[in-house]
């Protein structure tokens, strides 16, 4: 083995044993933020860790926040998911079933008023991470933060002020024990109190302790307990005094529970060969118990909901619950990476907030929770259609992963329950779908099952899948333990895919395309790409272009391609004999799409758009955000995209967008004839006018039926039309625009058959009171009598007498002068005479 090789096999192994199966989406997300941040300042930086700020080193904080923040709508692109900050979460507070708090990195706070099914982000005006949200009320909101940074709200939460809370620390514990009282604490000594509702704050000092308070949780005004290194402070006279009573060792407790008067919980630091530590008293705090081993992790908040059973979370793991007092712990499966617990209403309703959006509802069993906000990675998106499409995210370190399907343009989504993850979709009609991922899964229809297909070879991990037709594609392999790198071929449609092209030596491939059949490229991790001119049989390494790694590659003809390299962008116009470097493109980029054959984008840490086929780039970040990894075009007027914790936009130019009429058809029943028509988008629809004609030549207007504006969903639209003789019926739609302009739909051909025979229908309703409906068939040209009569045999009325055609009609028959009883109704013709009973009650 040449030093070449064995160098691209040493990082290729360096680099997967880093992110496991996170290399599926390395060409696709930044590995710079897989790396958690401790956020607890003023402690040892924990091993595998950065520094909050490290984190946001020589970044403009009011930048980042704008990335990360919900999009505001450009008239283009609009954000469907999460309509929150997508960033760590440290604290979450409610006031009953239904209004809550959650708060986080970057300024984030956000309330909700229906458990947690939607929020609202409110405005703090601060980059500053918020630790806590407390409110007694509901009217009078409290959150705390680095700094001493304190947040005031008098409007439940709507809108905040900074108030000044005279300490300098950051705060980590708050409580507002009534609408006037409350209390906060954090590092640096910083104990401050209020008494006005959180309008001013005085400095507490406690005399023989100086350094970190943790927590805080008070039971009464008077009797409450604070959290410190390797101590707690207790006060039964509200805090004029404090005592200060030893609790184990001198590392420090994060988190503290007042179960009742004497019974008490508190945990904190975990470190390298030290366990989280947790302890628990039943006098009240005098003495303590160290409770079972639990991991390295630091506890971050710890709960009970009675004397025996408690709960508590961690950063970087799953969540624990014991049942005797802390001496033993099990694990809760749905909860993991979580700063801060809480429970109520009789224990049955249970939230949490973490990092990387985590927030969770446990609801009638404690033990099982939900995420109340979809957070995936999601690395790819298909939709087969403007309303249905899918997304897609791999599993990770500790981020979910799964397949979603929506059927409303993205307004809604729901997880597929074979637990399928990967990489890449693809669908080659609105039934056939490939997903690449631990190897290559098909649906054939419409991904309500999927089944994976047969490789005829051991790979690793599948990364893309490209098909030039119905039945020929290609899909790469990336490097996984000691497996080759693969590019496999399918000639059936996906069903067996053969060996094309491995290596055990060489970089993981990242991405494929094919011109033609026969012309194909595959961009490489450190390496130059490779192409094919004779359909796969042969790759050859492209020498000329001097990149050490590529992720993407898409070419628009046979001439002229794109080759995505990190932070770089080249582009050849002779078939990849020469390449340039496009200076336009100078940050981070993961993946080249297209939404028509000229208007390109480029995802990154940066997103960049090209209207004229590539020749002039613009960064679009101020409108689209950052960080999102891929986007699909259904339409050349629609786009959705996605990216990490969540992140699904749409991408929408109403100036192009038409209004699509489908399913344009007709139905007859009882003498009607119903219209029924279906939009799949519409842009400035005034609505249509409902014609019909006799001879497909001279049209009459029957009605308007209002339309929809302009939008991406389904609506369906109706209109009936009573007829009453046999013959041949023509009917079209005249669209209008709110400008005036207009289009016509197809016309519609309904003809109606002559009835067989003659009859005289039962009237509807009988008995009546005022008014019926008397209907009756002709099966040829005929005069006609229709009278009513009384019991007695008097003529009533005449209804109908002449002549009339062959047909099905109906009339109704009113009055306001006849009393209460039984009548008759007899059809008389020339052939046929039929008398029915009808009953008038008042």
């Amino acid at each position: 083995m040449n030093l070449k090789y064995f160098l691209l096999v040493l990082l290729t192994i360096i680099f997967s044993a880093f992110s496991g199966m996170k290399l599926l989406v390395a060409q696709k997300q930044d590995s710079t933020t897989i790396k958690p941040t401790q956020f607890r300042r003023g402690i040892e930086l924990q091993p595998g860790y950065q520094s909050y700020e490290e984190k946001y080193y020589g970044k403009n904080l009011n930048e980042e926040k704008r990335k990360l923040f919900p999009l505001q709508s450009t008239g283009l692109w609009t954000e469907l998911n999460p309509k929150v900050p997508r960033v760590d979460y440290l604290g979450v507070q409610f006031l009953d079933r239904d209004t809550g708090w959650a708060v986080g990195d970057l300024g984030a706070l956000i309330k909700t008023t229906d458990g947690g099914n939607s929020w609202t982000v409110s405005e703090t005006n601060t980059t500053t991470p918020i630790l806590k949200v407390r409110s007694y009320n509901g009217q009078i909101v409290i959150a705390s933060g680095f700094n001493g940074l304190i947040l005031r709200s008098t409007d439940g939460g709507e809108s905040y002020s900074q108030v000044t809370s005279n300490v300098p620390g950051d705060l980590w514990g708050l409580q507002m024990i009534n609408d006037t009282l409350g209390w906060a604490c954090g590092n640096a000594n910083s104990l401050t109190k209020t008494t006005d509702g959180g309008l001013t704050w005085q400095r507490i000092f406690t005399p023989g302790y100086t350094t970190n308070y943790w927590w805080i949780d008070f039971l009464s005004e008077r009797y409450g307990f604070i959290a410190g290194d390797g101590k707690v402070l207790r006060t039964t006279d509200g805090g004029g005094n404090w005592e200060i009573l030893q609790a184990g060792d001198s590392y420090p407790l994060f988190s503290l529970n007042v179960i009742d008067s004497l019974h008490l919980s508190a945990a904190g630091y975990g470190g390298t060969g030290y366990p989280a530590k947790n302890i628990y008293s039943s006098d009240g705090g005098n003495t303590w118990i160290n409770g079972g081993f639990l991991t390295m992790e630091s506890v971050n908040c710890i709960k009970y909901v009675n004397p025996d059973t408690g709960y508590l979370v961690m950063t970087n793991v799953s969540a624990r619950k014991t049942t005797n007092r802390g001496q033993e712990w099990t694990t809760i499966q749905g909860i993991s990476d979580n700063y801060e617990l809480q429970f109520f209403e009789e224990n049955d309703i249970g939230y949490s907030a973490g990092t990387e959006l985590k927030l969770a509802k446990a609801e009638g069993n404690l033990d099982v929770w939900n995420r109340l906000i979809i957070n995936d990675n999601f690395s790819d998106v298909f939709f087969v259609n403007e309303q249905k499409g899918f997304v897609i995210s791999s599993s990770g370190l500790s981020a979910p992963s799964g397949l979603y399907k929506t059927t409303d343009a993205g307004l809604n989504w729901q997880k597929h329950p074979s637990g399928l993850n990967g990489v890449d979709l693809l669908f080659l009609d609105s039934l056939t779908g490939f997903i690449a991922g631990p190897t290559i899964y098909k649906t054939t229809n419409s991904g309500e099952i999927w089944y994976p297909t047969n490789l005829n070879v051991t790979t690793g991990p599948v990364v893309k899948i490209f098909f030039i037709n119905s039945t020929t594609g290609w899909a790469i392999t990336i490097y996984s333990s000691v497996q080759e790198v693969y590019i496999l071929k399918t000639t059936d449609g996906g069903e067996n895919w053969f060996e094309q092209f491995n290596n055990l030596f060489f970089p993981s491939f990242t991405s494929i395309y094919f011109v033609d059949s026969l012309y194909g490229w595959v961009s490489c991790i450190n390496g130059r790409p490779f192409k094919t001119t004779d359909s796969g049989e042969n790759w050859v390494e492209q020498t000329n272009l001097n990149i050490s790694q590529s992720r993407d590659v898409y070419f628009s003809d046979l001439l002229r391609g794109w080759i995505i390299s990190g932070n770089e962008l080249y582009y050849t116009t002779d078939s990849g004999s020469n390449w340039v470097l496009d200076p336009q493109i100078y940050t981070y980029s993961w993946h080249f799409e297209t939404i028509t054959d000229s208007h390109f984008i480029i995802t990154g840490s940066n997103i960049y758009e090209s209207i004229d086929a590539g020749q002039v780039w613009q960064n679009l970040t101020s409108q689209t955000g950052s960080g999102f990894t891929s986007l699909h075009a259904p339409k050349n007027y629609l786009a959705y995209g996605v990216g990490t914790l969540g992140y699904i936009i749409s991408y929408l130019d109403t100036s192009i967008v038409p209004v699509e009429l489908i399913n344009f058809s007709a139905d007859y029943s009882d003498n009607k004839i119903h219209l029924h028509w279906v939009t799949t988008t519409e842009t400035n629809n005034y609505g249509f006018e409902v014609l019909r004609s006799s001879d497909n030549q001279n049209w009459n207007l029957l009605e308007f039926i209002n339309g929809n504006g302009t939008t991406t969903l389904t609506h369906h639209y109706q209109f009936t039309d009573r007829v009453e003789t046999s013959g041949n019926y023509y009917y079209k739609l005249k669209q209008l625009d709110y400008n005036g302009n207009f289009n016509y739909s197809n016309t519609l051909e309904v003809n109606i058959i002559s009835p067989s025979g003659f009859e005289l229908s039962q009237n509807f309703p009988n008995p009546f009171n005022s008014s019926t409906t008397i209907r009756y068939q002709l099966p040829k040209d005929n005069f006609i009598s229709l009278k009513v009569y009384d019991v007695l045999g008097n003529e009533i009325k005449t209804l109908i007498e002449g002549n009339k055609k062959a047909g099905y009609y109906s009339i109704a028959f009113s009055t306001t002068d006849l009393s209460s009883g039984i009548y008759f109704f007899q059809l008389r013709t020339e052939d046929f005479v039929s008398t029915k009973k009808m009953v008038l009650l008042k």
